[in-house]
């Protein structure tokens, strides 16, 4: 009765074997299938979205970075609030975990007033490479506004209309 018993088990327990082996493979070979479908970028936008960090204004925007073949949260937040100074806002750019990437003082190019908080409605450019000012010479990023304006760096604030066109093309 005994070695009744331990045959069953052992019959029972490569019966579980058998089946976890053959669950195991089924998802390492169901894996590429998931990546190359975009599961991984679904996993990465929606069902784990990126964090806002708690230091950033709540307005703030997520912008997507060009993707990466193995890449999680790839992109930067950006927002802005009146600085201290209150003759601007101040802006800031900072990767997903919360590192600055980039901070000043902007303005809008159609009114050159500081913008109250609650009226900053911040988009992603269409794509991330549009915020970037290098063709300025300058190692900041452009604001894009909901109303179709740009908040740029106080420096830049002569240059809008050639951001503009550059932004447009």
């Amino acid at each position: 009765m005994v070695s009744e018993e331990r045959a069953n088990q052992r019959q029972r327990y490569r019966h579980y074997a058998r089946t976890v082996f053959v669950l195991v493979a089924l998802l390492i070979m169901l894996f590429p299938v998931f990546w190359f479908v975009g599961g991984i970028q679904w996993l990465d936008k929606k069902v784990f979205p990126p964090r806002r960090p708690k230091f950033m204004p709540a307005a703030s925007i997520w912008i997507d970075a060009p993707s990466l073949p193995i890449s999680w949260h790839h992109g930067w937040w950006f927002g802005c609030a009146p600085s201290s100074s209150e003759t601007s806002d101040y802006c800031r750019l900072v990767t997903a975990n919360g590192e600055q990437v980039y901070a000043g003082e902007y303005l809008p190019c159609s009114s050159s007033a500081v913008v109250p908080e609650r009226e900053i409605h911040l988009i992603p450019p269409n794509d991330s490479s549009d915020m970037w000012l290098f063709a300025e010479g300058h190692e900041g990023v452009v604001g894009f506004l909901e109303n179709g304006d740009l908040l740029v760096p106080k420096s830049l604030l002569n240059s809008c209309t050639k951001i503009k066109d550059r932004k447009s093309r």
